[in-house]
């Protein structure tokens, strides 16, 4: 029990920090390309990814280079994938869109607000009880961002507002992915998705009369486009969906609020934007909040035992 939450806590540790670079990425990426036209090139490269990981999987669990294993419900991969892929596609682009308007400091802020979304979203949809402990480490992890935000937020724009909704939407896809994995293989579900993500993505790219062709831009945007998708999309929701599956919805979502927190470490090292001592104490006391509650969500399970 406790090598698996081991497990999934590092998944998703991992998942956060390569998520807080992320949005660097997006916001140079998205400049040159277009919203669209970024994300259609990023599924394309994840889908890439996450296939070589899928074959290799198999060779290792088969001894020959498949996609498909023979007992595998192929009808009701794709199908699972189909419905998730097309809620992460409203997510990624409402965030694409937004991060072009604000900064990524105010970005990764309200993106780590899905620490608070998922827990209203779980009680709203399946009257799912929060403990009070769950919730008292939910308001110190956002007194820490909220203090690292500090001297950050300069009042909302529409760029802050379309963030919003991509966390609503994002947290929507936390508490699916339980759900519609289960029976299946979480690489191909995660390939599938990027597949229908894609697909869309070149549709709104040719709908909105974006220069989805031109590979002088897309040359210019490459290391962006790298990083999105063979990492951020690839690796890290791949990381997301195995990491889930050793941690509940609400743990993994305080997890993965740290991007956050990298997302302004990565802008501190990338792009100069310095932190202070109130900020880097608000990093602090995030990540001792979110190790109190996987300490007291343990003893918790073990009371019950």
């Amino acid at each position: 029990m406790i090598k698996n939450q081991a497990k999934g806590i590092i998944l998703l540790l991992i998942t956060a920090l390569i998520w807080g670079g992320s949005f660097i990425s997006q916001l140079l990426g998205g400049k040159i390309l277009g919203a669209f036209t970024f994300n259609t090139y990023r599924c394309i490269f994840a889908c890439i990814s996450i296939f070589i990981m899928i074959l290799f999987d198999n060779c290792h669990r088969t001894s020959r280079f498949c996609f498909f294993r023979i007992e595998e419900d192929k009808v009701l991969t794709i199908k699972n994938s189909f419905w998730c892929g097309v809620t992460l596609f409203f997510a990624m682009m409402t965030q694409q869109i937004g991060v072009q308007g604000t900064t990524t400091a105010k970005a990764g802020l309200i993106a780590s607000l899905e620490v608070i979304c998922v827990p209203i979203l779980m009680f709203l949809l399946y009257r799912r009880k929060i403990k009070l402990i769950t919730w008292v480490f939910i308001v110190t992890s956002m007194v820490g961002i909220m203090m690292l935000s500090s001297g950050s937020i300069d009042g909302i724009n529409i760029g802050d507002v379309w963030v919003f909704l991509s966390t609503i939407l994002y947290s929507v896809t936390i508490i699916q992915i339980p759900k519609y994995v289960t029976n299946i293989d979480p690489l191909k579900f995660s390939f599938f998705r990027f597949v229908i993500i894609g697909v869309l993505g070149l549709l709104c790219a040719i709908l909105f009369k974006e220069d989805f062709s031109s590979m002088v831009n897309a040359r210019k945007a490459i290391i962006s486009i790298l990083y999105s998708g063979i990492l951020a999309s690839g690796v890290a929701y791949t990381f997301q969906i195995l990491g889930q599956r050793y941690c509940e919805p609400i743990v993994a979502t305080l997890i993965m609020s740290l991007e956050g927190i990298f997302a302004a470490i990565f802008g501190w090292i990338i792009l100069g934007q310095s932190l202070n001592v109130f900020q880097i104490l608000g990093i602090v006391i995030t990540f001792i909040s979110i190790i109190f509650v996987q300490i007291s969500d343990y003893h918790v399970s073990n009371s019950y035992n």
